[in-house]
């Protein structure tokens, strides 16, 4: 018999504003509220949005960065909002902190409040617009999206920026320049040369290009050949290298996706049947060393390993006993990083993801793997007893959170493991000492080279001086011979000379 306490996800649904649609085009409050109305739905129960106790919404993209900014209107308070949309009055409005690990963490985190008897019952959703935000701009419509319900949210996760004011001035902050720096330096750790591992990470998303085109939530339903995701071409431009557009995050959407999670026991009273139930069965959350520059290297994530080992040692299984996965997929580096450190072939036949991937399914701003998470129900619904693994990642490689998931029902109460308990033994890695200014000479520990329309514009590398082994941040001269030589074979562990002008350290090919 399972525990009345027990936290069960029993609701989800995904909404897709249809791209070729020429009437009116939505807010983001539109999208989740018609995602929020199908989890409800999806119950197959009646009361569940009298029943919520509390509304959780992941950060929008327009509150995340200023370069998202919505120019008609805004939302002060968008889980409320929501709940005024739906009819529901809960006790709790939280908002989120920004990062792609949020819905993993939200349900992680009411999962735990459940389990403590705080909450019965819980709505999560997300949504994003860019894509009609930014067609209702290039038109010049005139909307008046924003609503004020009054009051403001309960703002929940960890807010520390993900970017140090050291970091931004180099160029390292925007998603499209810093993984890169990653993918380089995996390139170099499996031995490869950029230009034949970029043939290598075109195989690695293909597959994800083939579920997206099957699946109909997906933004970019097309599916893509290896070579045609590796080779720059005028649609597939180089954005940073070795990233052709193709491997980038894609954020033109328009996308909600919703679940309700709530304990065994309401969903008892509810009437909910055991067919829709999915249980957590594992999870955890963890960080990396948190900035960037403070990495212990650029090709593992030691928060990754520490993390996945925690969450299947909750539901006590292995990684060879999940039957499904999706790992958060931004950029091709966070795939192949979780995979090496959860022990996955990169071609594993249970593939990597469910959903097809942020370049091809959707990249939603923080609220991707709330469409994992939802299409893994599916999965797990479709096939009773099977298993399932999400992984979801914020910032940067920085934040984490995992979830195990199954329809079949824990043996024990839900009993996690304070992430606290094993942070520490992250936090207290080594990692190298740091010097905001470099002088002398050193050698390229990674590197990008980032693009415009026209061609390469400047070089982004990460060092290490050759007197002491102290880690720098550096620009290059943006000369062409420079830059092509860095793209070309053999970049890192390349020797370099530093100087520094204006305040920042410029770094030259010896």
């Amino acid at each position: 018999m399972v525990d009345p306490r027990t936290p069960v996800l029993v609701g989800c649904a995904q909404h897709k504003f249809p791209s070729g649609d020429t009437d009116a085009p939505p807010s983001a409050l539109d999208l989740m509220a018609a995602a929020a109305t199908g989890a409800c739905e999806d119950t197959g129960a009646k009361g569940v949005i009298k029943a919520l106790d509390g509304i959780a919404v992941t950060r929008s993209s327009a509150d995340s960065a200023p370069h998202y900014g919505n120019p008609f209107g805004v939302f002060p308070n968008l889980p409320k909002s929501l709940a005024n949309r739906l009819g529901a009055a809960p006790r709790h409005h939280w908002y989120s902190q920004v990062g792609g690990n949020t819905p993993q963490w939200l349900v992680n985190h009411m999962a735990e409040l459940i389990a403590a008897g705080e909450v019965d019952a819980v709505l999560l959703a997300g949504g994003e617009n860019q894509r009609s935000v930014r067609r209702a701009m290039k038109a010049g419509l005139k909307l008046d999206w924003g609503d004020d319900p009054g009051g403001a949210p309960e703002v929940i996760g960890d807010g520390r920026m993900g970017v140090s004011p050291g970091e931004l001035k180099y160029g390292i902050g925007a998603p499209a320049a810093t993984y890169p720096l990653f993918e380089n330096a995996l390139a170099a750790h499996y031995g490869r040369g950029t230009n034949a591992h970029r043939q290598v990470i075109g195989r690695l998303f293909a597959p994800f290009s083939r579920i997206a085109a099957a699946n109909p939530h997906a933004a970019l339903p097309i599916e893509r050949t290896a070579v045609e995701i590796a080779t720059p071409t005028v649609e597939n431009r180089m954005i940073s290298w070795p990233y052709t557009k193709y491997m980038n995050s894609n954020d033109n959407v328009d996308q909600a996706a919703a679940l309700i999670i709530m304990s065994s026991a309401k969903a008892d009273a509810l009437g909910i049947a055991s067919e829709k139930r999915v249980y957590l069965h594992g999870s955890a959350d963890t960080c990396d060393k948190w900035l960037v520059s403070e990495r212990v290297n650029y090709h593992s994530s030691p928060a990754i390993r520490v993390g996945a080992a925690q969450a299947l040692d909750m539901a006590g299984r292995t990684a060879a006993e999940m039957d499904f996965f999706d790992l958060y997929s931004c950029f091709p580096a966070s795939v192949q990083i979780a995979a090496d450190e959860i022990g996955l072939a990169h071609d594993d036949p249970r593939r990597l993801t469910v959903t097809g991937g942020l370049p091809y399914f959707g990249g939603p701003g923080n609220n991707y793997s709330m469409h994992a998470i939802a299409e893994m129900m599916g999965r797990l619904r479709a096939q009773p007893g099977s298993f399932g693994f999400v992984s979801a990642l914020g910032w940067y490689i920085t934040k984490h959170s995992f979830g195990v998931y199954s329809t079949a029902p824990p043996a024990a109460p839900f009993h996690r493991a304070d992430p606290a308990s094993y942070q520490g033994e992250l936090d207290a890695m080594a990692s190298p000492v740091f010097t905001e200014l470099a002088n002398g000479t050193g050698t390229i520990e990674t590197f990008t080279v980032v693009f415009d329309r026209d061609g390469p514009v400047r070089g982004i590398l990460i060092g290490r001086l050759d007197a002491g082994d102290a880690r720098f941040l550096a620009n290059t001269p943006g000369d062409k011979a420079t830059l092509e030589a860095l793209m070309g074979d053999g970049a890192i562990g390349r020797a370099i000379n530093v100087t520094i002008e204006d305040g920042l350290n410029i770094a030259s090919l010896e």
